[in-house]
């Protein structure tokens, strides 16, 4: 017994801060995904007799904390908000209300995608994973993951053409490298 918790505990360990920041980057809340983390490693220890000759840990616990994120965000349907952004701007009353904004609508459309078509997105961007690596995670084919990207991709640029023109475009390429920073997008 003693050789199992130390297993356990070494597996826990290894892929804990991966599998946070991956159900973190698919639920936008580091609380609610430090949860679903921890419920997932209390369902593999629960089944650890089960579990015990499953050749790719890794891959079966991405798999299992993007599920249990998926599962998550479709219960509970709120809105998230963007914390600890940071972005440098002009200064002015005006660019620091049109950032606001633009914060908001980048947040609200990737809210509205639905929660698998979010998980390939995030997979993809945040994860940096391949299509197929994303098919193999999610148990789905590798066209399915294709369309999926297609209609994320399709429905982010839908949502925030009106900011992609004009007085906004600054602050959008500012706002989006920010994302790509701090892991939220690309």
């Amino acid at each position: 017994m003693a050789n199992l918790s130390e297993s356990f505990e070494e597996m826990y360990k290894e892929h804990y801060k991966m599998l946070r920041r991956a159900s973190e980057n698919i639920i936008g809340d580091s609380d609610a995904a430090h949860d679903v983390v921890q419920e997932v490693f209390v369902k593999i220890w629960n089944r650890r007799a089960e579990i015990i000759g499953i050749i790719n840990q890794k891959a079966y616990l991405y798999k299992s904390v993007v599920n249990a994120s998926i599962t998550y965000l479709e219960t509970q349907r709120a809105n998230t908000q963007i914390s600890d952004l940071k972005l440098e701007s002009s200064g002015t009353a005006e660019s620091e209300v049109m950032l606001k904004e633009l914060q908001v609508r980048v947040q609200e459309a990737l809210n509205a995608l639905p929660p698998k078509c979010r998980a390939i997105f995030v997979l993809s961007r945040n994860e940096g994973l391949k299509n197929r690596e994303i098919a193999e995670v999610l148990n789905l084919s590798i066209k399915t993951v294709e369309n999926q990207m297609g209609i994320a991709l399709k429905k982010l640029k839908e949502d925030l053409k009106p900011y992609l023109r004009g007085d906004y475009i600054p602050l959008m390429v500012s706002l989006l490298l920010t994302f790509a920073y701090s892991g939220l997008l690309c």
